[in-house]
């Protein structure tokens, strides 16, 4: 009895499993660094949202103190019910704030006199201090810090002619105002009129005597008569800034604020949610390998000289939500590993198997040929039958199918193995008997079923024979067949025999490569590749049957915004949601397609049931139009479409060109519209791209240069500057107005190597004036700074060197700057801007008004000089809303000790109600038009003035 042989892992196995186990354990790792990555950047997101809530509200809060300040500034002396009157309102809107004190300095000989004048109005007033939570009537001192005003009295009338110069703290932060000048915050104390154990602090700003000089630290010493101070409840006012932001109803995240240094236990203002146990492991592998993730994000600045620090810790999350990914990955990969080392594993036994087979059927045949041996005809017919047997099995190896199959003849089959009909889902009767045109029809009226036949009567052998056929079930499946003929002994033919197997799975791999290879991965709509066969189709349709029809190109309007916004994830989900709807709104016979980013191709034509209209156009601009959600917030979206038509006459190879132009020419006109492309159109982009090119070689060929704008003192009517303004005079196109060039240099960045020449000639042309001044003040050159050139990296270091090379002093010069050109990054364009300062040159708003800054941005600028726009002064005579904006700007300017040149000046009434109103400068026609540098030096040595001008404006 044969013994079997126990199956043990092989070589091939193994190492098949640790190849696929080791791929799995990177991938893991991979995927899961990953997953971290996201988590870490999540976190920081959330935390730095609540940082900046927190420093805004603490800023907020500073803004009150220097408001309050400023009433004592503005109305001294201030009584009891203006002080009312003035907080009311403050303490309505900040509910954090527990009072506001106005503290008086009462001198020791001025306390009887004091005490006696205040018991008139409050009965028994006396000075008190605080001592360890009680009071008592302050000892004899050399003076007094007391509150003399109050608000609210009611809740803090414990508080009301305190000594707060008694606390420790507040006598060290009055030392530091003195000292620096600059208003102070204490820490964290005990409150006097406070009932809980709620902590406070109270920011302090010094009141001086009215016109006492207070440069340094004696003189304001001298001139101190007492501060104005805001008592905070601190808890409550984290509380109410991350309330009133909606910041506290995340779960995963626990908060810790803290005043002063170093950040401890007692210097706690709030806390929320549970604090988690820190890892025990340091290293990325173990932090990872944690149950949660474990990360602190900490934030310290200084509010009024005091440090506070932020600190956010990420509270635990369940480990499968965060690392499904990776899991499954992990997961995965080791069953695949599995079973491919089962794959192997089997294969190498089926030949061992196979082998084995061999050795003993060729054992078999020996010891049969030796027992034939006598019978030489039973001899021949079984080494006969032998021999084809061993080429049948022989064949049958080198095939190595699915099913083996036998025909006769006439090319009916005879045998086909059980495996074709179990995978094809076909009964016998369908194949048994008949020929394989008589299953599959269709060959008899194609070209390769008809060269298969042909190829059969030669008897010629085949391979590779693909084609499908539809089972019992209704499912059809590809099958992949060869044969060879099969002869007598006599060399007669017999029929053929082959094997087969289904490729299925093959065949829809390959037509999924196809989808691929035409259609784009993000939307499923055909590609470029598709699209140009597409409309090749209708195209020849268009010829043949004259109707016309229409290419689209559709362009989205507020694309980028919802990159920039919401990220790459949620600008993809907004194409698939358009490409979706742009489907819907056409036939399902019109094909849509993604040209490149945000724009899409519809390719319409027109049948005898459906007409073209512009009514489709719309139809599919309302598709886009609809609101889409996004994140949890709604975003309309709309798009610009250029028309091309084709009627199956002209030229058709530029169609999507002439959509595109047309495109644009809808994007100029305002955005969510549509047009149709006409030949003008073509012509103006060719005379931008004329101009383009010609703009190009401007420079190098020295067509450009500077006119020069007079600026008037409106105090003196005399000149102290001139603004520098581009001029281009090309020799074919004459003088081309800065509206055609100046944009599109911006576009191209040449506005860069221009913008450089213009600093650096009106530079040059400024040093020459003023060295031949003559004794005059020297006059400022003021010079335009664009978007482009404001982010260059070295542009400080470039001013700088023009500067040094012209031998202009900074302060001559002056830097203009559009408001847009510093809304992006407030932060980085203040560095900058401060950068720009210390070179010593005047920096000044152009056009201001017409932007959207915050005047709150506004007051951090190192700004020197606001101008008004044009657009404001045309009608501040007739138009009161443009008197009120451009009165409103002189006064905030003049707050913020800034200067006012309001530009675009043209007529006296104007240039009267500017005067009357405080505005420092003008400039525009009324005075003199831009002008080249003779004139302009002309006008300077005559010494031209308003009233010089206001003659020649009558003339």
């Amino acid at each position: 009895m044969t013994r079997r042989r126990k199956s043990t892992l092989t070589v091939a196995a193994a190492c098949t499993l640790a190849v696929g186990l080791l791929i799995s354990c990177v991938l893991f790792a991979a995927v899961g660094a990953l997953e971290y990555g996201k988590m870490q950047l999540d976190f920081e997101q959330r935390a730095n949202l609540r940082t900046s809530a927190i420093q805004r509200g603490l800023n907020e809060a500073v803004q009150v103190l220097k408001v309050t300040n400023q009433l004592f500034v503005a109305a001294a002396p201030v009584s009891r019910q203006q002080f009312h009157d003035f907080t009311a309102p403050l303490l309505q809107q900040y509910p954090f704030i527990q009072a506001f004190n106005y503290h008086r300095i009462v001198t020791l000989a001025e306390r009887p006199a004091y005490e006696a004048d205040m018991r008139r109005e409050f009965p028994g007033f006396t000075i008190t201090e605080h001592d360890n939570g009680v009071l008592r009537p302050a000892g004899e001192r050399p003076s007094y810090d007391v509150v003399h005003l109050l608000e609210p009295m009611d809740a803090n009338r414990r508080a009301f002619g305190l000594d707060s110069g008694y606390t420790p703290q507040m006598q060290r932060a009055i030392d530091e105002i003195l000292t620096t000048g600059e208003p102070r915050s204490t820490g964290l104390l005990k409150l006097a009129q406070s009932k809980g154990n709620e902590p406070g602090l109270v920011m302090v700003t010094p009141v001086y005597r009215a016109g006492a000089p207070v440069g340094s630290a004696v003189e304001r010493k001298a001139a101190w008569q007492g501060d104005t101070a805001t008592v905070i409840r601190a808890t409550s006012l984290v509380s109410k800034i991350l309330q009133s932001a909606g910041l506290l109803a995340d779960s995963g995240l626990a908060l810790r604020v803290y005043i002063g240094a170093p950040a401890q236990a007692g210097n706690l203002v709030f806390s929320h949610g549970e604090l988690p146990d820190a890892p025990g492991a340091a290293n990325p592998l173990a932090r990872w390998l944690a149950f949660h993730q474990h990360a602190l994000y900490r934030q310290t600045y200084t509010v009024l000289g005091q440090p506070w620090e932020m600190r956010v810790t990420a509270l635990p999350q369940p480990f499968i939500d965060t690392h499904l990914g990776s899991l499954c990955t992990l997961l995965g990969g080791v069953l695949f590993s599995v079973l491919m080392a089962a794959l192997v594993q089997s294969l190498v036994l089926r030949s061992r198997r196979v082998q084995m087979l061999v050795d003993a059927r060729t054992t078999e045949l020996r010891l049969s040929n030796e027992r034939l041996a006598a019978d030489v005809a039973m001899r021949k017919h079984t080494e006969r039958a032998l021999l084809d047997s061993e080429q049948r099995f022989r064949r049958l190896l080198a095939l190595s199918s699915d099913w083996y199959w036998e025909q006769d003849a006439f090319f009916r089959f005879t045998s086909i193995t059980d495996g074709f009909f179990e995978k094809g889902h076909i009964s016998p009767g369908r194949f048994i008997g008949r020929t394989r045109w008589d299953s599959t029809p269709e060959m008899l009226s194609t070209r390769w079923g008809r060269d298969h036949i042909a190829r059969l009567e030669a008897r010629l052998p085949f391979s590779n024979l693909e084609y499908a056929i539809t089972g019992d079930d209704g499912v059809l499946r590809w099958y992949n067949t060869s044969g060879e003929p099969v002869y007598d002994a006599r060399g007669e033919f017999k029929g053929y025999r082959g094997t087969g197997s289904e490729i299925t799975e093959r065949k829809l791999s390959e037509q999924r490569i196809q989808h691929i290879a035409h259609h784009d991965v993000l939307t499923g709509l055909p590609n470029r590749a598709l699209l140009q066969d597409r409309l090749g189709q209708a195209i020849a349709y268009a010829n043949r049957s004259g109707h016309p029809m229409w290419v689209l190109l559709i362009d989205l309007d507020r694309f980028k915004f919802v990159n920039d916004s919401l990220g790459h994830k949620a600008g993809d989900q907004l194409l698939k949601t358009v490409a979706e709807r742009l489907q819907t709104a056409v036939r399902s016979s019109d094909t849509v397609a993604r040209l490149s980013g945000d724009e899409f191709v519809a390719i319409l034509g027109e049948s005898n049931d459906a007409a073209l209209s512009p009514d489709i156009v719309q139809r599919v601009m309302q598709a886009v139009a609809q609101p889409v959600l996004l994140e949890g917030k709604e975003f309309f979206v709309t798009c610009s479409i250029g028309v091309a038509s084709y009627d199956g006459n002209g030229n058709a190879q530029h169609l999507i060109e002439h959509a595109d132009i047309a495109m644009y020419a809808a994007k100029k006109m305002g955005r969510n519209m549509f047009q149709f492309y006409e030949p003008a159109m073509n012509e103006e982009a060719q005379e931008r791209l004329r101009i383009e090119n010609a703009l190009r070689k401007a420079l190098e060929r020295g067509e450009f240069a500077l006119h020069y704008q007079p600026q008037v003192d409106l105090e003196s009517g005399r000149i102290i500057g001139a603004e520098a303004l581009l001029r281009w005079q090309h020799p074919e196109l004459g003088l081309v107005s800065p509206a055609r060039f100046i944009g599109l240099a911006e576009e191209t960045g040449l506005i860069v190597p221009i913008g450089a020449w213009v600093l650096r000639t009106a530079c040059a042309q400024a040093r020459e004036w003023l060295e031949h001044s003559h004794g005059h003040a020297p006059m400022r050159m003021a010079v335009n700074l664009s978007a482009r050139q404001f982010s260059q990296p070295d542009l400080v270091q470039t001013i700088a060197a023009v500067l040094a090379e012209t031998g202009l002093p900074p302060a001559c010069l002056e830097l203009e700057l559009t408001e847009s050109v510093f809304m992006n990054d407030v932060a980085q364009a203040v560095s900058l801007l401060r950068q720009l300062k210390a070179l010593g040159v005047t920096l000044s708003i152009d056009d201001f008004g017409t932007g959207y800054s915050s005047l709150a941005y506004l007051r951090d600028f190192p700004i020197d000089v606001l101008k008004i726009d044009r657009s404001f002064v045309n009608d501040i005579v007739t138009d009161p809303d443009d008197a009120a904006i451009v009165v409103s700007v002189i006064a905030l300017a003049h707050n913020l000790k800034l200067r006012v040149v309001a530009e675009g000046v043209e007529n006296r009434e104007q240039l009267d109600f500017l005067q009357q109103h405080g505005c420092d400068a003008i400039q525009g026609y009324y005075f003199s038009r831009p002008v080249a540098p003779e004139q302009f030096e002309h006008m300077a040595r005559q010494g031209r003035h308003l009233d010089s001008a206001s003659s020649t404006m009558a003339a």
